[in-house]
């Protein structure tokens, strides 16, 4: 009489998938990991199969159907883990970790503006909500942003700056200028970033300043 086990296959292939993964992560690293999530239903179709497969031979053959609980149980938790990573990955949190991992915290200069002051500007008004942002005056008729911010970005990836638009406008309405200075892009969730700006507005010293908002 002939004894088919159901899940000894599929637990062999399990291991044998998991060995490959393992060995193929040394060089690719996190991806063959996330080829191994994407695929894990595949050992529910084997451990399937198995049972189909018995249910068309026994017709033929005097065989008696029984389970290897041991390896039905380790496909499962191993199925079950890959279904948990599944529905985090699905809602960021995965991607979440992976980036406070990886996130370095530092200090990078702001993109310098340089704007020039029309002749017929007789005042500039400056906006912001940064009560960090330092006002100081200059013979030049040009209004200037410079300074520092604090920003985190990721180990291995190509850093992106921070553009003008992101943080400054200039805009000439009639004889005023308006200079509104901006919060760097904020981020939230598990990892929040707050961007800590620390600007300094140069303006010309023979028209009229404006202050709103921001301490001198």
């Amino acid at each position: 009489m002939r004894k088919w086990r159901v899940g000894t296959l599929s637990m062999g292939v399990t291991l044998i998938l998991l060995g490959a993964i393992l060995f193929i992560s040394q060089w690719e690293g996190q991806q063959a990991f996330d080829t191994l999530i994407a695929w894990w239903p595949v050992m529910f179709i084997m451990l399937g199969l198995e049972i189909v497969l018995y249910l068309l031979f026994s017709k033929k053959e005097n065989s008696v159907l029984s389970y290897d609980m041991m390896s039905v149980f380790f496909v499962g938790v191993l199925c079950i883990g890959c279904l948990g990573f599944t529905l985090l990955t699905s809602a960021g949190i995965l991607g979440e970790v992976r980036s406070v991992l990886r996130s370095v915290d530092e200090t990078r200069d702001l993109p310098a503006v340089k704007e020039a002051v029309a002749d017929g500007v007789k005042k500039v008004v400056v906006q912001s909500q940064d009560h960090a942002m330092k006002v100081d005056k200059s013979t030049e008729r040009t209004v200037q942003v410079f300074g520092t911010y604090r920003t985190r970005s990721k180990q291995g990836d190509e850093f992106k700056p921070l553009q003008k638009e992101q943080f400054v406008d200039v805009r000439t309405i009639g004889d005023t200028m308006y200079v509104q200075v901006k919060r760097p892009p904020e981020k939230r969730g598990i990892d929040p970033l707050y961007p800590n700006m620390m600007a300094t507005v140069v303006l010309p010293q023979d028209v009229q300043v404006e202050l709103r908002g921001a301490e001198r």
